[in-house]
């Protein structure tokens, strides 16, 4: 990771330490390799893409614990959308003073933003969603979710087979890694 970006991760941890939901550290590394996959082969603006992969889930600080925890139902809606809503004024605050244009540092908010309950045709939207439900399929955070979600490797990987992706890289990606788990699971 570039020099720019690991003063953004730093400075993103403080916050993704904070929820308790699941290991959003452990998470956000996945989004960013995922992140890092998809433009080698997707294209992108990686100055963009790469703080928004590292900032997208640092809303989930300022969630409540009890809406953290909700896993259906309108208290979990209410905990996505509090995330998203969350995010923008931590992102603004971690990149300010670190060389980004206002109209960088907007786009980047604008992106943090779509990566839940949207169907964006921008590319740039559509690679962080991709980056994020594929960084889940990886060895370490799946079984890292399996054990703080409280399923079972099968169960989850069930769950995990009904992730929807926009780009081709990340099927494929996603088709290689969730073999590689059901290889481990036989």
């Amino acid at each position: 990771m570039e020099k720019e970006f690991q003063m953004i991760w730093r400075a993103a941890v403080v916050y993704l330490r904070k929820a308790p939901k699941k290991d959003f550290v452990l998470h956000t590394k996945w989004v960013v390799r995922s992140m890092e996959m998809l433009l080698k082969k997707e294209g992108g603006e990686r100055r963009v893409l790469m703080p928004a992969a590292i900032l997208h889930d640092t809303g989930w600080a300022d969630v409540p614990f009890e809406l953290q925890m909700a896993v259906e139902g309108d208290p979990a809606r209410k905990a996505l959308v509090l995330h998203l809503k969350n995010a923008p004024p931590i992102a603004r605050k971690i990149l300010k003073g670190r060389g980004f244009t206002k109209q960088e540092i907007e786009r980047i908010v604008e992106i943090i933003l779509s990566h839940k309950f949207k169907n964006p045709r921008n590319l740039e939207k559509r690679l962080l969603i991709d980056a994020d439900t594929l960084s889940d399929i990886f060895k370490e955070p799946f079984y890292a979710d399996a054990k703080h979600y409280k399923k079972t490797p099968k169960a989850l990987l069930e769950f995990r087979k009904q992730n929807r992706f926009y780009t081709k890289t990340a099927k494929d990606i996603f088709s290689r890694e969730f073999l590689k788990r059901v290889k481990e699971l036989d």
